[in-house]
């Protein structure tokens, strides 16, 4: 889990990003700054989906959005989540670290918070029912059962209705999820000799009901958002917008290696995590040929005691 608030620097929106940040900026507007209490007689349901393959980039724009509305953000996921009365040895209980991001956030205009992993909540087990039902009630403005009744020593005696308010007025949940049995299939080869390519098709709320429970799935709304799988020209335009805000020192093989390696990204699906793999490659290039270049060494602190003769210029590290 991850809370982040925001930042001075400024996002980078990749082009096939941007048609959904805008997007979920304009909707975001209207959840966490309109007077939601006003509304008597309805509740409004801001819970949206961000679906793309591994690596497109849906937690990025999740915190991106939040950044763009100046208000606070809060990750979770589904791996790391760890429900009421289960073994938090490793790890802090997941409502009640929502619960204390509510109450450091309570009087701030409104919150993103971001559930990661959604596709991983398929497993009929007891765990996963105990979590899907904790996951029901964030998605529900409502506080779970029991949720006063941890044994977390840190943990403070929590006004419910305040924190059921917080969510049902100023909180949109963002849930991602790869489903990335969709993209296996949209991408094998059609059978046959010379083959028409099939173009993919954008999921919609019905076909993730074959993925994952429907009381789950329509929590969210009919609104989906889906990150494609990138093409070579997404990735031919990512190394150069990413080439703009590097420095001189590696520009240049920030853009030759990640040019020469478009079929690579393309055939291995890196995502928008090839940025960042051939940002290391262009670094290591400039630091080879630097072959004598040793770090410098911290002049350590003088022993005590006093030494005399050559034995005075002996040092140990």
């Amino acid at each position: 889990m991850s809370e982040t608030t925001k930042s001075i620097s400024k996002p980078v929106i990749l082009p096939y990003q941007k048609p959904i940040f805008d997007r979920l900026c304009t909707i975001a507007r209207a959840c966490l700054y309109v007077d939601r209490k006003s509304i008597t007689a309805l509740k409004l349901r801001a819970n949206f989906l961000i679906l793309g393959p591994t690596g497109t980039g849906k937690t990025y724009l999740a915190k991106e959005v939040a950044r763009e509305m100046q208000v606070p953000f809060l990750s979770v996921a589904v791996s790391d989540w760890i429900i009421l009365g289960g073994n938090n040895r490793s790890g802090s209980l997941t409502w009640p670290t929502i619960v204390k991001f509510i109450k450091k956030n309570k009087n701030k205009k409104g919150a993103i918070i971001f559930i990661d992993e959604l596709d991983k909540c398929y497993h009929d087990s007891n765990w996963n029912s105990f979590l899907r039902s904790e996951i029901f009630s964030l998605c529900d403005s409502r506080a779970p059962l029991g949720l006063n009744d941890t044994d977390d020593d840190e943990y403070e005696y929590t006004d419910l209705e305040g924190v059921e308010s917080f969510l049902a007025h100023k909180t949109m949940i963002i849930g991602g999820a790869a489903f990335q049995g969709i993209w296996e299939e949209q991408s094998a080869p059609a059978l046959g000799f010379n083959p028409e390519p099939i173009p993919p098709t954008t999921p919609q709320l019905h076909d993730l009901a074959r993925h994952l429970p429907r009381e789950l799935i329509n929590r969210f709304s009919s609104e989906i958002f889906v990150l494609p799988t990138l093409s070579k020209e997404d990735y031919r335009t990512m190394i150069q917008t990413m080439a703009e805000h590097l420095s001189d020192n590696w520009r240049r093989g920030f853009l030759e290696l990640g040019m020469s390696r478009l079929d690579q990204a393309v055939r291995d699906k890196k995502g928008a995590r090839y940025s960042e793999e051939i940002l290391l490659a262009a670094i290591v290039e400039e630091r080879s040929c630097m072959a004598n270049w040793k770090p410098e060494s911290e002049t350590p602190e003088a022993p005590s005691g006093d030494m005399d003769g050559p034995e005075s210029d002996l040092r140990i590290f």
